[in-house]
Formats: C-alpha cells, structure tokens, sequence
C-alpha cells in the first residue's frame, strides 16, 4: 500500500496550537523571597536536620515478633514445610510447658 492509496492531507489544513504560560492564571511561577524568609527557611531546616534519627526503630511489636519465628535462609524468608509446622506444633503443646500445678505457660511469639 503506497502513500498515494492512503491519502495525505495537506499541509494547510493542518492548525497548530500555542500555549501561552504567562497568561494561564492555574500555572504560577515563584515569588521572590525576601532574605529574612530565606533565613527564617533555612533556619527551619537546619533545626529539623538536627532532630532526624537515623537509627532503626521498631513500630510493630507483634510484626517483629513473627518476623523473628520465621523460618529463614541465608536471611531471607522461606516457604514453610509440613515438617516445620509439626515440629512447632510438638514445641507449643509440649509437656515442658505446663507446671507443676497443672497450669499450662501460654508461649508468646
């Protein structure tokens, strides 16, 4: 199938549109800021570089709690297997658990 088959539309027909920036008044560009606002910012700034923690904190006890009985591999999760899940199955209802006086120690993961 050639051009000519197509059909071209000329040149002419075609409009172009312009978009004006300066005159779109939902598109504003920044005001000047005066030195005491600059001041005042970068004084905010170095105030709140200060106050960062960098260390790691904990949000989610009981997120990291089962993050910590999850089996792993080389650090990272792995898939459960049926023998995993029996084995902590045999760990959560052994006798070692329950006292003397007949009480049973609930285990927290």
């Amino acid at each position: 199938m050639s051009s000519m088959e197509v059909g071209i539309a000329a040149d002419s027909t075609v409009t172009e549109v312009s978009i004006d920036l300066f005159t779109n008044p939902s598109i504003q560009m920044p005001t000047q800021v005066t030195p005491i606002d600059r001041e005042a910012r970068v004084l905010r700034y170095r105030e709140k570089k200060k106050t960062r923690k960098f260390e790691k904190t904990i949000r989610y006890a009981s997120r990291k709690a089962y993050a910590e009985t999850r089996p792993r591999i080389q650090g990272r999760f792995a898939k459960r297997t049926n023998l995993d899940i029996d084995i902590e199955v045999d760990q959560m209802f052994s006798t070692s658990l329950i006292t003397q006086d007949g009480s049973c120690t609930v285990p927290s993961f």
